[in-house]
Formats: structure tokens, sequence, C-alpha cells
């Protein structure tokens, strides 16, 4: 798991009269409400006892979160978890929370960590209600940040703010340090903080700072105008290898140079042919595509470059031949190391030449298409066996595009599983389809062998079983499941019993089913009566 991978939509359920992340109770804290209540702190007991109190406050917020972030994921590493802190208080809307720096020397416990926060809420409400101030004022922030480091690594980390939007500053910033490191400089601030660990969170409203929208819907008309020239990505690129095939594709769009896409079954391979042909000036042309290996090489010859009536049986009309209905567009030449040699050697002609010839006749036509081919086969290795011609596979590969499987781009499946839970979700006519995030770790962790074609029909299948628009790993296709082995990761956190992830495991579950214990059986996979017998262990009488 990745901290740029969470979504509060998959870690927080909203219900009537219960708001819940994984069993654990939230309440929404309305910001003007503390912004009143830190001006009557200030005024009733002093700026330094208001300060003790929300900093204390923040700090347990961030154990709290730190708690559950272990809990929940599988970290890729200890960096990740540490990171996953900033994107939270970016999805609750406390502060879009940028990590600078992170450097984290587990052998001599040295940590770094450098973080600015854009469009701080608390300092924004410090000065509605006190005014500016002559020392930075984000203790809240400052509080979590350090109780967040502090719990994931189990030592004392301490953030102090350095710039502060309140006394002037254009962000709000801080920096956090180990004890060790801090020296005699942190000895002032030690006073603010609690070392206690407690389980709670408080989650804030979103609050967006009216200045932003001029700018945005400037930029709105910008992209607007360039609409028509830019086609959005295929997905959301986390992972440098997609972002690589995303940007090839982008540069070979403005050529009409020949692109040889290869991968394995199930990559997209056709979907990011028509990602280059909308790309390119010939979008507003047709793109046409035909899977070279399911036709006979009779019926494959007349289907790309046609026929006239009467050449063979059956053909009663003339037809136009695919090369000639993209003329101006793109072909698309799927499984392109599946055709003949005979038939290869005709295609090797209309490529040259740039003309075909249809079946039945002795007159060329000129044609002006591009060619995309495909294929999840070694060429090379067929080009040097003797099976595929080496002249026209170093026509079709003039520039070759391979698309990596999903199991090497682990960084890309959770966003193109939402992209999947979007468009299942239209076609379903399921409202708020939404991951539950006990289904994130399966996810990233299943190594994919049918690759993007794979998880979308998982998704789809997920969906089907899906209740109340949630999907639960239980939805998910059984192999997916039983192919991922459950485990902590190591070096993060103490270690628990069994009996110890049962209990929290059994609790779980009956929070998010609002304490329905036939329903908790269901989802756990147990009978009622082993429940009741499980529970009752738990909670013996007295």
């Amino acid at each position: 798991m990745r901290a740029a991978d969470l979504r509060l939509s998959e870690l927080v359920e909203f219900g009537e009269g219960l708001i819940s992340l994984q069993g654990r109770r939230l309440v929404l804290h309305d910001l003007n409400a503390l912004a009143l209540m830190r001006k009557d702190m200030a005024e009733a007991m002093g700026p330094e006892h208001a300060r003790r109190l929300l900093t204390r406050f923040g700090y347990f917020w961030g154990q709290a979160d730190a708690a559950a972030m272990r809990r929940l994921f599988q970290w890729d590493n200890l960096v990740e978890l540490l990171r996953a802190g900033a994107r939270l208080h970016s999805l609750q809307g406390v502060a879009k929370t940028v990590v600078r720096s992170l450097d984290w020397q587990e052998a001599t416990g040295r940590f770094t960590m450098e973080v600015v926060w854009h469009h701080s809420a608390e300092a924004e409400k410090h000065q509605i209600a006190l005014g500016p101030s002559k020392t930075p004022v984000c203790w809240i922030l400052t509080g979590y940040a350090s109780g967040f480091a502090s719990y994931c690594l189990n030592t004392e980390i301490y953030f102090i703010e350095n710039k502060c939007v309140a006394q002037g500053d254009r962000v709000c910033a801080a920096t956090g340090h180990d004890r060790a490191s801090w020296g005699d400089h942190v000895k002032p601030h030690l006073a603010y903080f609690h070392l206690e660990e407690i389980r709670g969170k408080v989650t804030t409203l979103t609050q967006e700072l009216r200045k932003r929208t001029a700018e945005l819907n400037r930029q709105r008309h910008e992209l607007d105008k360039l609409r028509p020239l830019v086609q959005p990505p295929l997905a959301e690129a986390h992972s440098a290898a997609f972002r690589r095939v995303l940007d090839m594709a982008a540069r070979l769009a403005r050529f009409d140079t020949s692109v040889l896409i290869t991968g394995e079954t199930g990559t997209g391979k056709e979907v990011l042919a028509r990602y280059i042909h909308n790309l390119s000036a010939r979008a507003p042309e047709p793109f046409v595509g035909i899977k070279c290996g399911a036709l006979p090489e009779t019926l494959l010859e007349s289907e790309l470059f046609g026929h006239k009536a009467g050449a063979f049986t059956g053909a009663t009309h003339d037809r136009l031949g695919l090369f000639e209905q993209a003329n101006r567009g793109t072909i698309f030449l799927d499984e392109i190391g599946d055709i003949t040699p005979a038939m290869q050697l005709k295609l090797l002609r209309a490529l040259q030449e740039r003309e075909i010839m249809r079946v039945g006749e002795s007159k060329p036509r000129k044609i002006d298409v591009r060619v995309i081919a495909a294929t999840n086969r070694n060429l090379e290795q067929a080009v040097a066996e003797g099976r595929f011609r080496e002249d026209l596979f170093y026509r079709l590969r003039v520039v070759a595009v391979p698309i990596p499987p999903l199991r090497d781009r682990r960084e890309d499946i959770l966003s193109l599983a939402r992209l999947f839970l979007h468009r299942v979700g239209v076609k379903l006519k399921l409202g708020n389809l939404r991951l539950d995030a006990t289904c994130l770790d399966l996810l990233t962790n299943y190594r994919w062998p049918g690759n993007v074609r794979e998880l979308e029909n998982a998704i789809e299948h997920a969906a089907v079983f899906a209740t109340h628009g949630i999907i639960q790993p239980e939805d998910l296709p059984p192999h997916i499941v039983q192919a991922v082995p459950r485990t902590q990761l190591p070096g993060i956190g103490t270690a628990q019993t069994l009996a110890q992830m049962e209990q929290a495991q059994i609790q779980a579950v009956l929070a998010q089913v609002h304490g329905n214990r036939a329903e908790a059986a269901r989802r756990l996979g147990i009978s009622s009566a082993t429940l009741w017998r499980k529970l009752k262990i738990l909670s013996p009488s007295p």
C-alpha cells in the first residue's frame, strides 16, 4: 500500500447517525465551532494553556490515525506509512499537506521530515477568531504530525512550526526530528505534547479557499479551449513504467510512424492504440481494428483489402476492406504475429507501396492509413526462427511500445480499479458504488495474470454481489481472495497474538454491521453459533 492510494470514500462509511472507519466511530466537527472554542480557551485560561490542550488534541488524533493505518493496510515500507499521515490531513480537509523531504535512518534512529501546509484551516480560523499572531498557531497540526510519526516509529518525534500564515507567511511549514536530533532546541516545546496512545480519531469537514475559485475557472477555460486537441489520460498513471508508455504515446501521436505495441494478453493494447489515434491529427477520421489471428487467411485478406463481386463464392457485391474504410485514419492490426507467411507478404506490399488490391481485382488502390500493430508474441524470436518476415517486422516496428504487465506496475492497480468501478456503476446503474478499504491490499497484492482485462472483470463480478453499494473482500472472485496471504508487514508496529487479531476483526465487523450478529457471521464466514461462542470467550460473564 502507498500513501497516495488512500481515498476517503474507501476508508470511511457514512451512515445515518453513525460514521465509522472500519469499525471505529467518527464524528464530524464544525470548524467555526472549533475556532470559537479556541478563542474562549485563550481568553479563559491564556494562550499557553490553550496551545497545550490543542497540541495534545492533535497528538492524540495523530496517534489514533497511525494506529488505524497500521492495522488496516500492508504498507510497501515504513516511509509510505509515515507519508500516510500527510495524505490523511489532505483527505480530511485540515490542510493540503506536502512532504518536502523525509529521511528515516533505522540504524541510528535519526528522523527528519519537512512538511508544508497549504490552506491551513487552523491558521485561517485562528486569524478570524483572534486576529494575526506573532508566533505560529497551527498547534493541532504540529501535534498531529508528532503523534503520527511517534506512533509509527515507536519513539519520540516532535514537529515544530517555523512558518505560519497567521504571522504573515505565505504558507505554513514545520520540521520534525527525533528527540536526540533536536537537542536543547525542543525543550521549550515539550510541555505542549502528551505522550499517551489512544484509539480515537476526529475528521474535519473539507474547506476550500474562495480565492482559488477564480484561478480554477481560468484554468478550466484554458483547458476547454485545448480539449479538442488533447485526450485525457487512460487512467491515473502512478507507476514510472506506465508513465513512460503514456509519454511515448503522446510523442508518437504527432507523427505517422508505424507502431508495434507489445504486451501480454489483457494489458490494453487496443486501448493504447485508440489513445494514440485520438491524440493524433487523424483523430477526426476512422479508427478500425481487427484481430488477425481470429480469421483464416482467405477471409482475413478479404477483410483487410476488400473484394470484387464474384471473386469467390458468396461475394455478391463489391466490398470495401478495412484499409479503405480507415483511409486518412488509423488501422489497428491486433495479433499480427499469428498471420500466415503468404498474408505477411501481401501486408508488406500494402505497407511499402501504400496501396492495396481488392480480391478479384488487378487494379491497385492508393491508401492513406496509419498502421498500428500489436502482438503478445515474441516477434524477434519468430523472425529468428523464420516464422515471421524480417522485412515486415521492421516495417511494422518503426517504434515499439511495450506495455508492462499489471503485476509489474502495482501502483496503477487501484487507480484502474476505481476507473472500472465508476464505469461498472454506470453500466449496472448502481449509483455510488465504492470499494471497502479491506479490499485494497487484496487488489494490489494479487498478481493479475489476466492483467487489466482480468481486473475489469473482477470489479464487475464484485459489483454484482456487493450489498449497499460497498464492495467487500467476499464480493471479489474467490481465487483473488485466496491467492493473497493477509500477513502483517514485518517491522511495523508490535506483534499481535492470533487471539488479539481475531478479537479485533470480530469487533470491527460487528461495528460495520451495527451489531447485527447474523450479518457479522456471514461476513466472517462462520456460523452464528460459532460467533456466539467466540463472543462469550472474549467477554466472559463475571
